[in-house]
């Protein structure tokens, strides 16, 4: 038989078992909540992409229908808009310029070929410039200042004469300094010459100091070339 201290000992012990039961359970589903909130992230990682994706066609296919997004897509490109493209052919056609398609223009403008370049090439007196010649120049770093400069210090050169003086290095101050120095009648081979060789413009004017004003240029050749 039971005492009742024996009975109120067992009620205890079953609360106090409870009460660990409740304990360990609570602590269970305290460790599972980091699963569920991996879960829960992932879910929500994956409508982010989703949502990005969607927003991302949608640009696309707006981006065929509205035409600001192409004229900045051109922009940053570097890639010349239509409207630019047309324009530049309106002028190539006053010009004389005939049967030029997008690519012809887009061609010639990677060449450095421009109608502006091209109108300012003909007001100089090239107005039988060729498309080709007009891409020899511009390949070789003749810009038309270059050219009406060379003109204005008293110079008759055709297409060829340019491009071999700006492949030789000879730039428009260099030929105005040797003016200065009195040698007006300089050539242009013997500016060539004397850019390839390295004389300067400071190098005449010591000799001119040591050896006298009237100093031939054939003279101060021979001594850059001698003193190499």
């Amino acid at each position: 038989m039971t005492t009742g201290s024996e009975k109120q000992k067992n009620r205890f012990d079953n609360r106090d078992q409870d009460r660990l039961s409740g304990y360990l359970s609570r602590k269970d589903n305290r460790q599972s909540l980091p699963e569920r909130d991996n879960t829960t992230s992932k879910f929500l990682l994956i409508a982010v992409v989703l949502l990005l994706g969607i927003f991302f066609v949608q640009d696309i296919n707006r981006s065929f229908t509205n035409p600001f997004p192409a004229v900045v897509s051109s922009i940053f490109s570097n890639q010349p808009s239509e409207d630019l493209l047309n324009r530049m052919n309106a002028r190539m056609v006053e010009m004389g310029y005939t049967d030029l398609n997008h690519d012809d223009l887009r061609e010639l403008r990677s060449e450095g070929v421009t109608a502006t370049y091209i109108s300012n090439v003909r007001s100089l007196g090239f107005t039988e410039l060729s498309l080709d010649d007009a891409v020899r120049l511009a390949n070789a770093n003749v810009s038309s200042a270059f050219m009406a400069m060379m003109i204005e210090l008293g110079y008759e050169l055709d297409i060829d004469d340019f491009i071999q003086l700006r492949r030789a290095g000879v730039t428009a101050h260099f030929t105005s300094n040797i003016h200065d120095l009195g040698y007006t009648d300089v050539t242009l081979e013997q500016l060539i010459r004397m850019r390839r060789i390295g004389v300067t413009a400071s190098l005449i004017e010591r000799l001119q100091n040591e050896r006298g004003a009237d100093l031939p240029l054939e003279e101060i050749i021979r001594y850059r070339i001698s003193n190499q």
